[in-house]
């Protein structure tokens, strides 16, 4: 009896708790939605009302991963993540070139996140981005932080339900559309600012970074905790801006300014992936090869004729092999078109292409015999280089007597005539001579033989 009763008292007291937080809820929406009317003009107020009516109407992300989802991720890393925007924005609003370079045009709010959230399986997830561009900082503010999907792609950052980030002006916003009453705690931004967002999954603590360092935010309070998503709501990165800029995005493809990030491997997912699986094949052993190197003396083939092609083993004749064919064919005429049987170890790939290719087999290199490579060493080889020596000698010899003078035999007279002409001649050749002394002797010697 106690226990029943203290049962029903349990039960009353929750449904009394839980009424009043219901309550809570609905009265802080009513009073956020009041304040909206008396602090925000048309414009703004125009885009809160549509904002709350976008997130009423399309619920956001939930659950775990697809498993689509889960094996791109596993492919590719941290390669399959990439920002995709609202087809709503065109190019002269939004760009997004190398699926992380952000380049914002148009002076209009808008916002863009990544095709996969965080995936909650390490105990923190981080990514930075970096001011590449900034021409007008005071007219322009740029948001980076974490929010639900779908948000609304017409609005910054933080300033709706299940949103944080950190503005470029040093304001912190989370789930707050309106306008500070006090000074920035966080520092503004700069060109070639790095800022960097964490998230702790266990606790749901939100932390940000700038250049490398923690921001301090003991002035407002400290960090954000138990930031999560009910309903196993899904948070996705989220990139704003309202003017003219460019931001790049590192979700840890490349490394952290912030050395911790970098030493505990923070990024989204793995830098490479495993690889896509390998493709699935409609037959088993089909492949030609895979079947062959089964195939040896105990393996009979007759239970998978079907696995091959038709008139796979079978090859047929060619008129230019005179009618014959090396191996373990059978022979046949020129003129015959009988199906020559082969081998089935062998596969003849010239039949194919009606080739008139010699076919090389282990039978035709065996016919062939090469000839012997020369040795430096042997006898033999020594005695045939000397006896080509001793060739050569005979025939160097032989042509030099061939081209000396036949001498004259001792008794054989001698013609005076011929001596004086030779003796002329090398008178004539004599360097010393004068021209005069030449004319003289050659007149001598006309006036003797005439």
């Amino acid at each position: 009896m106690s226990l029943l009763l203290i049962f029903l008292v349990s039960l009353i007291v929750y449904c009394v708790v839980r009424r009043k937080l219901k309550l809570n809820d609905e009265d802080i929406s009513r009073q956020e939605e009041n304040q909206a009317y008396l602090e925000l003009n048309s414009d703004e107020l125009e885009l809160y009302l549509q904002s709350k009516e976008y997130l009423q109407a399309i619920p956001y992300y939930r659950g775990e991963l697809s498993l689509s989802q889960n094996l791109s991720i596993q492919e590719k890393g941290i390669n399959a993540y990439e920002f995709i925007k609202d087809s709503s924005l065109t190019n002269n609003d939004l760009m997004i070139l190398n699926k992380y370079e952000l380049d914002f045009f148009k002076k209009l709010e808008c916002s863009v996140q990544t095709n996969f959230p965080l995936l909650m399986k390490n105990e923190v997830y981080y990514f930075e981005s970096k001011i590449y561009a900034l021409p007008d900082p005071e007219n322009t503010i740029i948001s980076v932080g974490l929010s639900i999907k779908p948000y609304p792609w017409f609005r910054l950052p933080g300033r709706h339900l299940h949103s944080i980030s950190y503005d470029s002006n040093g304001f912190r916003r989370f789930n707050q559309p309106f306008k500070f009453d006090h000074d920035p705690p966080f520092p503004k931004f700069a060109e070639g600012d790095v800022i960097g967002v964490g998230y702790r999954v266990r606790s749901g603590t939100v932390f940000f970074t700038r250049n490398g360092k923690k921001v301090s935010e003991s002035k407002i309070g400290g960090h954000i905790k138990n930031f999560k998503i009910p309903h196993q709501g899904q948070l996705f990165p989220i990139i704003g801006a309202n003017n003219l800029c460019t931001v790049h995005v590192n979700l840890g493809q490349r490394g952290y300014v912030f050395i911790e990030g970098n030493v505990k491997s923070w990024g989204l997912a793995p830098i490479e992936g495993n690889g896509p699986a390998p493709p699935a094949y409609n037959k088993f052993n089909s492949d030609i090869l895979l079947e062959r190197s089964e195939i040896d003396d105990d393996n009979d083939l007759s239970e998978r004729e079907n696995d091959f092609p038709p008139d796979f083993w079978e090859i047929h004749g060619n008129d230019d092999n005179n009618g014959q064919i090396e191996g373990e064919g059978k022979f046949m005429g020129s003129d015959s078109e009988e199906i020559i049987d082969q081998d089935k170890f062998s596969y003849n790939a010239y039949s194919d292409v009606n080739s008139n290719d010699e076919r090389i087999t282990l039978h035709t290199l065996a016919a062939v015999r090469p000839e012997r490579p020369p040795s430096y060493n042997s006898d033999n080889d020594s005695d045939d280089e000397n006896e080509d020596i001793d060739i050569t000698v005979a025939t160097a010899q032989e042509n030099f007597d061939q081209e000396q003078p036949e001498e004259h035999p001792e008794n054989q007279p001698v013609d005076e005539e011929i001596i004086d002409a030779s003796s002329d001649v090398e008178v004539g050749n004599d360097s010393n001579a004068t021209e005069e002394e030449q004319d003289r002797d050659t007149n001598i010697d006309i006036t003797e033989n005439s």
